[in-house]
């Protein structure tokens, strides 16, 4: 391995300080000052409306002093306070902030709300700018909650991130925050958060309250020697409690110029150490950069052991990522191997998708089972996984991913309903045995798929390829087959009974009808739909009349199929 590939952290950090935003960003903060120096009567300024917009958040005069004290979540939604509760997850259900800061957000409330409805609306433009959030101290720890309250707006499919820029900014939670900001997979890299070791902020509240608050997003730690960007929490940490800067005002002004110059100059001091490997090489740097050496020998040698294992982390990390993108093609190929046995099987004789791999005539219906098994094992394991994430990621996130697991769910369910009744079963949705990552797919994509009152064009004349929208409907059909048994065979209490749910499952199929929900192949000759239907007209008393066996009747299927047909 070369040193490149674990350079990152003094590559990004040369990039950021090469870079307008961080710039721009402390410009900003610096006209926030003169425009209210004191921060009052308003917290935060629109120091530029458009390309990029910049929003500066002031620092009030009060000390932060006996500020370090954190509120829960909990108690602030007791509070009447919950609006950030879209950050709790099943497996983080609360989390902590800092008092002071979330007071300060509190106070100016309403200004804030109008201010994030703006940016939300802005965002929804042909053309939406940048949006960078900065501040300074306490006011860099309220820009980075108002910057996690606007993402809650913004649809990240959409438009860019927001970049919050931080200068010497508190910590403003717990490890729960942590955790939960990092089930937002597309957060954590809007936040950067600038720390000079001249600094005694930054390390205030956790010198006072050890092992209480922990760091997210990207740190610039930098020192006269220069610059480098860290990620590990437990390491930010360590470094933060570390700095034994004095109580003096640091100009970061001044040191981003510095530090630009060296960035632009390919500033680089020698290392005088030996060096086992590209790795211990390249972390040596970053810690001599952000002036660490100083500190005793053994420190520093526990210090790149943790080093080492985080960067081992990422490296485990960026496999896995790359095992997952395999593991997705080998499902697509799976899916795709289904949609040819679908195509296989739309033949009168055979009956359609549904019947053919229920009677388990041929070797691919045995194929199709493992396909089956290995896509239900995939896609089990891809909703338990979104599951666990906070409700409002699935907002954005979810869209393009539910569609493919709608058509995964549309294609598979059958099959496992086939499994099913040939094994014996009698009540697939009421008796528990329905897996329950097909009810979160159908349960979500109620949320973001309202049904239209009347079908498109577009989806009528696409019907004739199309797979059946209630991926349940077989369950209905083979319940509807026992119910005409029952009505044959059971009592006269038991055939009233049975009567009336025919008719109301008689009404659920004309009404999917009457919306394209339905593949044509449900006409297939041998499907069990027919079947049903046959038994059907056998147990109703005749002469009977109804709107589904009329459409039956007049042989109206063909022009259905063809996306023809215009319900009355």
């Amino acid at each position: 391995m070369t040193s490149n590939q674990f350079s990152s952290g003094l590559e990004s950090a040369n990039f950021l300080l090469t870079s307008d935003p961080v710039h721009q960003a402390w410009n900003a903060i610096e006209k926030q000052k003169q425009i209210n120096p004191n921060a009052e009567p308003c917290l935060f300024n629109e120091i530029q409306p458009e390309n990029p917009t910049i929003i500066a958040f002031g620092t009030p005069p009060s000390s932060l002093q006996g500020q370090e004290a954190l509120v829960s979540s909990s108690s602030l939604k007791e509070d009447n306070f919950a609006h950030f509760e879209f950050l709790c997850n099943k497996t983080n259900p609360n989390f902590s902030l800092n008092q002071a800061a979330i007071q300060l957000f509190k106070s100016q409330y309403d200004e804030l709300l109008q201010l994030k409805e703006k940016l939300v609306e802005n965002s929804k433009s042909k053309t939406p700018s940048l949006v960078i959030i900065t501040g300074q101290s306490v006011g860099g720890s309220v820009a980075t909650l108002f910057t996690l309250w606007l993402l809650q707006g913004l649809n990240l499919s959409k438009v860019k991130r927001p970049l919050c820029v931080t200068f010497g900014s508190p910590l403003v939670g717990d490890e729960q925050l942590r955790q939960c900001v990092l089930k937002f997979s597309t957060w954590k890299s809007c936040f950067l958060h600038i720390v000079s070791n001249q600094d005694p902020t930054p390390q205030l509240f956790i010198s006072r309250n050890p092992g209480a608050y922990k760091p997210f997003g990207t740190f610039l730690l930098c020192s006269a020697l220069g610059c480098a960007c860290l990620e590990d929490p437990d390491i930010i940490l360590e470094q933060l409690v570390k700095t034994h800067a004095q109580n003096q005002e640091c100009h970061y002004g001044n040191i981003l110029s510095d530090l630009k110059c060296k960035a632009l100059c390919n500033f680089s001091k020698s290392i005088e150490a030996k060096l086992d490997s590209s790795l211990q090489a390249c972390l040596i740097t970053q810690l001599q950069a952000i002036g660490i050496l100083s500190q005793p020998s053994k420190e520093i040698d526990s210090l790149i052991v943790r080093m080492k294992k985080h960067e081992t982390k990422l490296l485990i990390q960026k496999k896995k990522n790359s095992d997952s993108d395999k593991k997705l093609n080998e499902m697509k190929v799976h899916m795709a191997f289904l949609e040819w046995y679908k195509k296989e099987s739309r033949q009168p004789k055979v009956g359609g998708y549904y019947d053919k791999y229920r009677n388990q005539g041929h070797i691919s219906d045995v194929n199709v089972n493992e396909f089956k098994k290995k896509l239900m094992n995939y896609w089990e394991d891809s909703v338990t996984e979104v599951e666990n994430k906070p409700q409002l990621e699935g907002a954005h996130f979810r869209v393009r991913w539910l569609w493919a697991g709608t058509n995964y769910r549309r294609m598979v369910e059958p099959l496992h309903i086939a499994d099913y009744y040939k094994d014996g079963g009698k009540s697939y949705k009421t008796d528990g045995k329905r897996p329950k990552h097909f009810i979160l797919l159908e349960e979500w994509l109620k949320k973001v798929d309202k049904p239209q009152e009347v079908p498109s064009k577009s989806k009528r004349q696409s019907v004739g390829s199309s797979l059946n929208e209630d991926s349940c409907f077989w369950a209905h059909v083979e319940e509807a087959r026992m119910l005409c048994n029952l009505v044959k065979n059971g009592s006269i209490e038991e055939k009233e009974c049975a009567l009336q749910e025919l008719k109301k499952f008689e009404a659920y199929v004309y009404g999917s009808l009457k919306n394209y929900a339905l593949s044509p192949e449900i006409f297939l000759e041998k499907s069990s739909f027919m079947q049903w239907l046959k038994e059907y007209k056998g147990v109703v008393e005749q002469p009977y009349s109804s709107l589904l066996l009329d459409f039956m009747k007049e042989r109206n299927d063909q022009a259905y199929k063809e996306g023809t047909f215009i319900f009355p």
